[in-house]
């Protein structure tokens, strides 16, 4: 950009042969265009305009935003003159470039040199050529501005965006192509970060259903291995607890057993000890029996021999019978004494013998009770066991179902941030 502000004069090259003449020319500013004034600039020809517009900047395709345009600013934007048309008309009729220098009339005497002279008219001559050529050049330029200018202010009011008009054409393009490009800077800006936002938001939506999908899959699995897991301890515990009521059973029945086969040796023992202490006192009975028997048959013969003795001599026979009498006597009574003996000895003994069957009895059945007993505790204790085992198989599903319940409230939360940063998107987008 050039140190010439808002001129709309950019001198090329063959127009600054005479820096003096050139630098006392006043900066022209083109003032705001009307629209109405635009019958002259119409006049020129098409191509005319074509060509003289590619030395603006070339207008970009994105719309700069819409503004609101203040009132004031639209009603304060000066019209333009029309002075311009008739310099333009004159312009037109000068000649387009002049080559060489008139000619002239020469003069001898008291006049000017003719080379200085031709060299001065013929530098006139291209100075006003070059300015011709400028000039048309700047009318051409003033057109294609002027063109540009109505279509800025169109688009302008199009948009109700507020008006450059007073700060010249240059300064109006200026800001217009600032406003085209901060304009594209925006909605390149907008449309990276919708490309953003719809990027974050599906690999948001992916990551929610595929945590989702873990989520559901880790439950079910989760779930399967939870309830095999009770299953398989259910059945351990069942299988336990029938193993333990069988060996409960087992010993039981081991132990009535036993206190049988004890009851009936006993029993046995018993019947044995009272069968012998009877035959013993059945024999000890019979050999009393006989052996006053055989008294009492000896005395009887005796008797008889002594009474056919004492027949014969009853005196002498009488003081001997009295003593063998008493002397038979005497032994009846041992032998009956005996015989009580041997049935009070025949008693104790089976006395004896029904103590000792009925303390074998007695310890036999507190053998059997001590064995049920010991059964039944050992029963109850592996059916503690069993429950105590069940229990804590409980306490670890238990904790199981625990933790499993964490880390569902630890997915859940992170879904929740998801569903966060997913509404965070949507806000920004709105």
């Amino acid at each position: 950009m050039s140190n010439q502000g808002l001129s709309i004069f950019d001198h090329d090259g063959d127009s600054s042969g005479d820096s003096s003449d050139s630098s006392e020319d006043t900066t022209q500013v083109i003032p705001a265009v009307d629209r109405g004034a635009k019958a002259a600039p119409a006049e020129q020809p098409q191509a005319t305009q074509t060509k003289s517009r590619p030395q603006a900047p070339t207008q970009r395709s994105t719309e700069p935003a819409a503004r609101p345009a203040p009132q004031s600013n639209q009603q304060a934007a000066p019209s333009r003159p029309a002075a311009p048309a008739p310099q333009r008309a004159s312009a037109e009729q000068r000649p387009g470039s002049t080559s060489s220098a008139p000619q002239l009339p020469t003069v001898r005497r008291g006049g000017y040199d003719t080379a200085a002279v031709d060299a001065f008219v013929r530098s006139a001559a291209s100075e006003k050529a070059g300015l011709s050529a400028s000039l048309g050049e700047s009318q051409r330029r003033l057109q294609a501005l002027e063109s540009e200018v109505d279509d800025l202010r169109t688009k302008v009011e199009e948009h109700e965006n507020p008006t450059y008009a007073g700060l010249g054409a240059r300064a109006n393009e200026m800001l217009r192509l600032a406003e085209e490009q901060a304009a594209e800077v925006v909605d390149e800006a907008n449309a990276q970060a919708q490309q953003v936002r719809q990027q974050a938001q599906r690999d948001a939506a992916a990551t929610k259903s595929q945590a989702e999908a873990d989520a559901e899959d880790m439950r079910i699995v989760q779930t399967r291995e939870l309830d095999e897991t009770r299953s398989r301890t259910m059945a351990d515990i069942e299988a336990h607890r029938s193993r333990a009521f069988a060996e409960a059973d087992d010993r039981l029945a081991n132990a009535r057993r036993e206190a049988e086969q004890h009851r009936l040796a006993a029993e046995q023992e018993t019947n044995a000890l009272r069968t012998g202490a009877a035959r013993e006192a059945e024999a000890a009975r019979a050999a009393a029996e006989r052996e006053v028997a055989e008294a009492r048959r000896e005395l009887a013969v005796e008797q008889e021999r002594l009474t056919r003795e004492a027949a014969a001599n009853h005196d002498a026979a009488t003081a001997e019978t009295q003593r063998l009498v008493a002397e038979a006597q005497a032994r009846a009574d041992a032998a009956e004494k005996r015989a009580t003996e041997a049935i009070d000895a025949a008693n104790a003994a089976r006395e004896q013998a029904e103590q000792e069957s009925e303390q074998l009895v007695s310890r036999a059945r507190r053998e059997a009770e001590q064995i049920v007993s010991a059964a039944k505790k050992q029963a109850d204790a592996l059916r503690n066991s069993g429950h105590a085992d069940s229990e804590r198989e409980l306490q670890a599903l238990r904790a199981e179902v625990d933790r499993l319940g964490r880390r569902r409230d630890s997915i859940t939360s992170q879904l929740s941030q998801l569903r966060d940063v997913v509404a965070g998107f949507g806000s920004d987008d709105d």
